[in-house]
């Protein structure tokens, strides 16, 4: 760790240029792969108003997994986080607003009578 490798950077910045170790890589996508297993194997059981809040969930955490390995908000500063928090939330409030603009529209096209 004493060694650098680059002699014109400091050591906090060489440290932060090297991209994430192949050990959380390897783990994070065994952790996407055990929640694509979980989802297909709640898919196929019959729980009835659960199944739908149950796959959010498993979904939920899949993004959490990506943001925090792929995405690298693992290391961020609080700012960042809030920026990309304040982007699922922009997400959210357009599909909102598609679906509220989906449900209150009149049918169309429209029936001739």
């Amino acid at each position: 760790m004493g060694r650098t490798l680059r002699p014109d950077l400091s050591t906090g910045t060489e440290r932060r240029m090297t991209w994430a170790p192949p050990r959380a890589l390897l783990l994070s996508w065994l952790a996407l792969l055990a929640l694509l297993g979980l989802t297909l194997l709640i898919a196929y059981q019959p729980l009835g108003a659960l199944n739908f809040p149950i796959a959010l969930a498993i979904a939920s955490l899949k993004v959490l997994v990506v943001a925090a390995i792929f995405m690298e908000l693992r290391d961020m500063r609080g700012l960042v986080i809030a920026f990309a928090a304040a982007g699922v939330l922009w997400l959210f409030v357009l599909l909102w607003l598609a679906g509220v603009d989906f449900i209150t529209r009149a049918q169309f096209p429209p029936t001739i009578n």
